[in-house]
């Protein structure tokens, strides 16, 4: 009779962070290079996130959550 082998799933950590992008959930990020006057690739002083590419001035305006807008509450409805 053959011997049947089992195998296990290895369970994935199950943590959540708080830097992360607030469009995509991805975290990590990379800075935005561009070319100087010399050629070189510098960075620009900007991020792109990796996962949705979006463009962030700060890594805080990366992980931090973008505000509502407050929405005035009209009296009439018509």
């Amino acid at each position: 009779m053959a011997k049947v082998r089992v195998m296990h799933a290895i369970d994935k950590p199950n943590y959540k962070t708080r830097y992360k992008c607030h469009d995509c959930g991805a975290t990590s990020y990379l800075p935005v290079l561009v070319r100087s006057d010399s050629g070189a690739l510098m960075p620009g002083g900007q991020y792109r996130c990796s996962g949705c590419r979006g463009i962030f001035a700060t890594v805080k305006a990366w992980c931090m959550p973008r505000r509502m807008p407050e929405f005035e509450v009209s009296r009439h409805f018509g």
